[in-house]
């Protein structure tokens, strides 16, 4: 980028005022409106919900219901507060509530003093459980044992109790007669007996009794307990395998044994290569049983995932009708009678509040003294402290990415920022990157930060004259990061080059708000940040037609399979494909009717021709693509093809392929 001086312009007379606001609503009235919460959501509208059910970083989910109500908690690790907890009325949305505890303070690491981190450790695997009117969540800190909360209250304040020994990836359970219990353990999972009350072991040198030992070939990260009762069987659900893995589930008729291990779920649902892990299940109050897991979606996290689970001879039976040990990707919401507006955890903030939401967290303990929401209403402050680079920059704000694409903006006010302050929006990943305001001697500098442990770098910057920026960042389908900077909030240009970022730490990659000084030994000024929005063009399973669509986000499919080329990245492809195969789009919009579709693909021989069909199988032929050979074998191309006939404004949109040609594999598709 040219090293140029921006400064912030003002209308110098009423008519261009006038001129201005016309643009801007004329802009408004050509363009699709863009929608926040609503849009990240995986309820469909329609009945149906698309997984991931929750499409962000909620790992080791564990979910329970009371009366009609469901309550999920997750893995925070290093962020503070820490565990959130979610509710639900209908098991697809969900808001975050509360949290288990507002810092954990135990080691100076955790606190960041002398340049400690505690990235990966602290606090994984929650197990949350009600009983007469309590609720409680143990965990294992990674560093100092096992605790638990305990609360009248599912959104707390909760009370914390130490138990000074580990019990690793705990699936805390209370049987029939109260007695309390934790199963624990990786490759071989452990029972040890608590005190009634919960807060401590039993026998405080009772190390546990060996009740489970993974059976061969499933070894390997063979952890993550959730145990249940039912109908008098014992259940521990255990995942195993690691990054592709499966889950698995034990079951006896005494709870320490002897247990018989199955594989209840092997699949990568609609994420070529990611199988599942670590989960369990829950009965609504109709009756229904439905299994839940996360998935590993890379930069996005660990993502929550849900499937219809039936009983057979007291065993459980994860998938649809007739694909047991399959998940789905779109299916009908539980049947829950209690309507539930859509919602999802993350949203957008203008910080009005003088509490925090909820959906906030900070890296590591944050120092109470240097943020504010009350000393200038309106605004969240952050007063700089002393940073090496932002790994190590105290007090910076987070939020989780929303996927699988979003985009996260902020308002901030640079009139508080001292000489050698750094103020902006940072990603949160196993490489970061920060765009933002850098004040020096001879004024502000726009930068864009990108480092980590090893060292920061400048990879881009360029002076501004201005009191106020815009600074966005863009998560894109392929996972990639684009940066964007404003004067005045209408119109964005693009700094630095695309960023890379992924899972690091335990964590998928997070927003961050922060301000810091890279000045040692300097006295650093303060930030205002006026709001951040989220937004996302997307819902569900919902698609423009005249916009590029992946194959890969189909609703259901007959054979064929996924293919994700790049190892860590999202973008994905459709292969095997054989005569009869088909894929559907359940929900498909039509602004006119097209013309032509263009379908990105590779084809070593013709032979496959794709009926496009609506509403069924058998539903109006409106294209027929008789795939021609590619012209450079192994490259993709695109091939046009007429449209034939009017289609509905909302379509479910077949595509049926017949014949067979020898490679083909297809990218995506687009109306026109």
């Amino acid at each position: 980028m040219y090293n140029l001086s921006i400064t912030t312009g003002k209308i110098a007379d009423g008519f261009s005022a006038l001129l201005m606001l016309c643009c801007i609503l004329m802009v408004q009235s050509c363009t699709v409106p863009v929608q926040t919460t609503a849009s990240l959501s995986s309820d469909n509208g329609d009945g149906t919900y698309t997984n991931p059910v929750i499409n962000a970083d909620y790992p080791d989910p564990d979910i329970i219901r009371v009366g009609e109500d469901f309550y999920m908690v997750s893995s925070s690790f290093v962020a503070m507060p820490g565990i959130p907890i979610c509710h639900s009325k209908d098991l697809i949305n969900w808001r975050i509530i509360g949290h288990a505890y507002d810092s954990i303070t135990f080691r100076p690491q955790y606190r960041m003093e002398n340049e400690q981190t505690a990235y990966s450790r602290l606090c994984w695997a929650p197990s949350i459980k009600y009983h007469d009117g309590t609720y409680y969540i143990g965990v294992n800190i990674a560093d100092d044992g096992f605790v638990m909360f305990k609360s009248n209250k599912p959104e707390g304040p909760y009370s914390m109790h130490k138990f000074g020994k580990r019990l690793y990836d705990p699936g805390f359970f209370i049987d029939d007669d109260g007695k309390k219990y934790v199963t624990h353990g990786k490759t071989k999972i452990y029972l040890t007996r608590l005190k009634d009350d919960g807060t401590g072991v039993l026998d405080p040198d009772d190390e546990g009794t060996l009740i489970i030992t993974a059976p061969k070939g499933y070894e390997y990260l063979f952890e993550g307990c959730h145990t249940y009762k039912r109908n008098g069987w014992y259940y521990i659900f255990n995942p195993a395998l690691g990054y592709n893995g499966v889950q698995m589930i034990s079951r006896s008729r005494n709870l320490y044994g002897p247990y018989e291990t199955k594989v209840l779920i092997d699949d990568d649902i609609n994420y070529a290569g990611a199988g599942v892990h670590q989960g369990g299940y829950v009965e609504t109050l109709e009756g229904e049983s439905w299994a839940y897991t996360f998935q590993d979606r890379d930069y996005m996290g660990r993502c929550v995932m849900l499937y219809p689970m039936k009983w057979e001879e007291d065993w459980p039976v994860v998938g649809p009708e007739g694909k047991p040990g399959k998940g789905v990707v779109t299916y009908r919401k539980p049947a829950v009678k209690v309507k539930q507006e859509i919602t999802f955890p993350q949203h957008s903030d203008d910080f009005s509040s003088s509490k925090l939401a909820h959906v906030w967290e900070f890296n590591h303990v944050p120092r109470k003294d240097k943020w504010s929401l009350t000393d200038r209403p309106g605004y969240f402050r952050i007063y700089a402290q002393y940073a090496k680079g932002f790994e190590w920059a105290r007090n910076s704000l987070t939020q989780k990415v929303s996927g699988p694409y979003s985009t996260g903006t902020v308002s901030l006010d640079l009139t508080g920022l001292r000489e050698g302050d750094f103020a902006g929006n940072g990603i949160m990943g196993r490489v970061m990157y920060q765009l933002g305001v850098r004040k020096k001697a001879d004024g502000f500098w726009l930068e864009m930060r990108q480092g980590g442990r090893e060292g920061e770098t400048v990879v881009d910057s360029l002076p501004v004259k201005t009191d106020k920026i815009y600074l966005r960042t863009e998560v894109t389908k392929q996972g990639s990061l684009q940066f964007y900077y404003s004067l005045d909030n209408l119109e964005y240009n693009r700094l630095g080059p695309e960023g890379v970022s992924n899972f690091w730490g335990f964590l998928g990659i997070r927003h961050a708000l922060c301000c810091y000084n890279l000045n040692k030994g300097a006295t650093g000024g303060y930030a205002d940040f006026d709001y951040f929005k989220i937004e996302s063009n997307r819902r569900g399973n919902h698609y423009d037609a005249f916009t590029e669509i992946d194959f890969s986000q189909y609703d259901d499919r007959e054979g064929m399979k996924l293919v994700r080329p790049i190892a860590k990245r999202p973008m994905q492809f459709i292969s095997g494909v054989r005569d009869g195969n088909w894929l559907v789009f359940n929900n498909m919009y039509f602004k006119q009717t097209p013309q032509k579709v263009t379908i990105e693909l590779q084809a070593e021989t013709p032979g496959t021709v794709i009926e496009i069909r609506e509403g069924s199988l058998d539903g109006k032929l409106i294209a027929t693509c008789p795939i021609n050979q590619s012209q450079t074998p192994g490259e993709w191309e695109k091939q046009t093809f007429e449209v034939s006939g009017a289609v509905k404004d909302k379509s479910k949109i077949y595509f049926l392929f017949r014949g067979q040609s020898q490679g083909l594999a297809i990218k995506n598709f687009i109306f026109y």
